[in-house]
């Protein structure tokens, strides 16, 4: 269901049975049966056989997320209500999200900007006409002479528009990372485990989507403009 972290003080017992440790990173919130389980990593993996053998957890996607105290007063005591709460205020995100790119989209119609590229010409994003690439781009499927588009999202994950040599256009995570494939709505695009990144239907909502949730913007043909806002090392 969860996997979450409390402060090194107010740690808490494996449910194992046979297990006297406490935990306080990584814990894995279970439900089996009509029963809910608290178990430390290594406990988890003796009695699931794998730490990915339930999937990826529901909420928070996995990410670890820290408790604060009375949250953890809550895993103790009333771990479904805990649940519940995580339940309501991942709606709520959800909820101001879609808000926030219906107000991008309003935004986007009111400049008159279309919908969608059209499927005869590469996508253009102001600013990137006439850019001369730079360093080494990791793509070989990418077109030629085409810049990108890089974004830096608050959860610190970056992820650039690449444009294919066949004119569709690609969300790429970047560095790539395990789980990259659940980690954005539909409304970016569908992911190509091939490609290794999404593959966009509507440019404009893909690009609204990041923009809203993200700390950093840079429309570039220079691989080390990437690379620095992204806060990786190009290889």
């Amino acid at each position: 269901m969860a996997i979450v972290e409390v402060d090194k003080a107010e740690r808490v017992y494996c449910a194992q049975p046979g297990c006297h440790h406490t935990v306080y990173k990584a814990i894995h919130v279970v439900r089996e049966d009509d029963r809910f389980l608290v178990l430390g990593s290594t406990c988890f993996l003796k009695r699931f056989g794998s730490l990915t053998a339930l999937g990826k957890a529901q909420h928070w996607g996995g990410n670890g997320k820290v408790l604060t105290s009375e949250e953890r007063a809550l895993l103790a005591e009333n771990t479904q209500a805990l649940l519940a709460r995580f339940e309501a205020e991942e709606a709520r995100l959800r909820e101001e999200a879609e808000q926030k790119l219906q107000r991008l989209r309003e935004e986007l119609a009111r400049r008159s900007l279309p919908t969608q590229a059209p499927a005869a010409a590469p996508f253009q994003i102001s600013g990137m006409r006439g850019m001369s690439l730079r360093g080494s781009f990791p793509w070989s499927w990418m077109m030629p002479g085409s810049s990108v588009a890089a974004f830096k999202l608050r959860d610190g994950s970056g992820w650039l528009r690449v444009q294919h040599k066949d004119r569709r256009q690609f969300i790429v995570p970047w560095p790539s990372f395990e789980g990259w494939e659940e980690s954005l709505p539909p409304v970016v695009g569908r992911a190509n485990l091939e490609v290794g990144g999404y593959e966009v239907g509507h440019v404009v909502d893909a690009i609204a989507y990041l923009r809203a949730h993200a700390t950093g913007e840079k429309i570039t043909g220079v691989w080390s403009d990437v690379t620095g806002l992204l806060g990786v090392v190009s290889s």
